[in-house]
């Protein structure tokens, strides 16, 4: 390319611009003579277009073929650079003072923008004003039952020192003929001498109860005081005319029930009503073999109403294996056919607690035996009768079922018999009594005229 064709081809891409940003007022330039007045002012709209984003730019391969075209190449700094082949010739003309004046002027123009132009490489939402949100609302943070309690798991310790502190009151009453060994069981049931033998001294002949007889005791185990009464009843069956040897039993617990209705309707009374009702009563079955007597049934009709029946075997060792489950099949089909609900009643039981009761109901009546005596087998120390044909372990689920009727009357069920004698028998005792007292009140003495 000559000279002069590259001057013709930088004097067009001058015009293109003039053509695009205006026509200013002319002064002499060094390239085409007349120049815009305001020369100044183009380095000023070059720099504003290279410092456009990239995003809204050409592409550069398309720019340069554009410059191409226009014989000028496009440096870094956005200024427009004459073609490589018109430099030398235009090295000739332009001075060393123009040039350094058309570097001022750039720096010049550059300095007048304003400091908050936006950087190049700034996106569009950088550059958008923000705007000042509200603060949002404080949201409760969802508590965790892991992070947080409220204490409701210490209720259980409350009661238990409510508990501890007033102690535990449980009242037996043992039912049977003399001779059948219900003190004894009574102390190895609790470990103590709680009622005393009514055997002579030689032991030849039992004594008999003549009359009600109760017994307290307080037993301490482990920081737990258990406030204990057994009250013992008349040897019935041991005279020729037994007619009614029941009321002595029957008339006891009703007068315990009327005890505490009158203390409970008292206009003044203690803030913790001393209970003497009888929450269980064990009924002393003697081992023949053969089933209830007429007796027993006649018994256990009258207190089945009122008050928890266990039934025992008593001295269950004089039978064998399979005399004793003989005898306790008989006993479980009088019981049914005459309709005798004895402890624990299906009726009565929770969900949770069937699977064990039914499991002590099959058991009814408990086959046990007895002893305060001490024996040493292969170095321990158990309780036992001494037979001419072995050692019986009292606490040895083989031998007979003490276990389970000592787990039953004190280490599973015996607050549920308290609770049963308060809930159902008293209750029913409490409504019986106050229907009766309506009903001797004369309604007509209530009348307003008679007031």
């Amino acid at each position: 390319m000559s000279a002069e064709g590259g001057r013709s081809n930088t004097r067009f891409a001058v015009h293109e611009l003039t053509r695009q940003f205006g026509r200013p007022e002319t002064t002499n330039s060094p390239v085409s003579g007349p120049v815009p007045a305001h020369q100044k002012s183009l380095p000023k709209i070059l720099s504003h277009i290279a410092k456009t984003p990239p995003a809204a730019a050409a592409a550069p391969e398309n720019t340069d073929n554009i410059n191409h075209s226009f014989g000028s190449v496009t440096g870094s700094n956005g200024l427009v650079k004459p073609h490589p082949a018109d430099h030398a010739d235009d090295n000739k003309k332009v001075t060393k003072e123009e040039i350094i004046d058309e570097k001022s002027s750039s720096s010049e123009s550059e300095s007048d923008e304003s400091p908050a132009a936006p950087n190049p490489v700034t996106s569009i939402a950088q550059i958008r004003p923000t705007l000042r949100q509200p603060p949002a609302a404080v949201q409760p943070s969802k508590i965790q039952s892991s992070d947080y309690v409220i204490g409701l798991d210490q209720l259980q310790e409350q009661v238990r020192r409510l508990a501890l502190r007033r102690g535990f009151t449980l009242n037996i009453m043992v039912v049977g003929r003399s001779g059948l060994g219900k003190s004894t069981l009574i102390n190895t049931l609790f470990r103590s001498s709680v009622l005393p033998r009514t055997c002579s001294v030689s032991g030849s002949e039992p004594a008999k109860t003549a009359e009600i007889r109760t017994t307290q005791t307080a037993i301490h185990e482990n920081g737990i005081r258990l406030d204990l009464t057994v009250t013992d009843t008349p040897g019935y069956g041991d005279r020729i005319d037994n007619t009614n040897c029941w009321e002595p039993a029957l008339e006891y617990i009703n007068e315990q029930y009327e005890k505490y209705l009158i203390e409970e309707q008292g206009a003044e009374r203690t803030r913790w009503i001393h209970d003497t009702r009888v929450h269980c009563c064990l009924y002393f079955i003697p081992p023949t073999g053969h089933g209830l007597r007429p007796l027993d049934l006649e018994v256990l009709q009258r207190l089945h109403n009122v008050v928890n029946i266990i039934p025992v075997i008593a001295k269950a060792d004089t039978l064998t294996l399979d005399e004793r489950q003989e005898f306790k099949k008989n006993i479980q089909q009088d019981l049914a056919r005459h309709r005798i609900g004895v402890y624990p009643l299906a009726k009565y039981d929770h969900p949770d607690d069937y699977g064990v009761n039914e499991s002590y109901r099959k058991m009814v009546p408990f086959a046990v035996v007895g002893s305060e005596q001490i024996h040493n087998v292969s170095g321990r120390m158990v309780l036992g009768r001494q037979n001419g044909w072995g050692l019986v372990q009292v606490e040895d689920p083989s031998h007979c079922e003490f276990h389970h009727l000592r787990n039953l009357l004190i280490r599973n069920r015996m607050q549920d018999l308290i609770e049963l004698t308060s809930a159902i028998h008293y209750e029913a005792f409490r409504r019986r009594r106050l229907m009766e007292t309506n009903g001797m009140i004369d309604m007509c003495s209530l009348n307003e005229s008679h007031i």
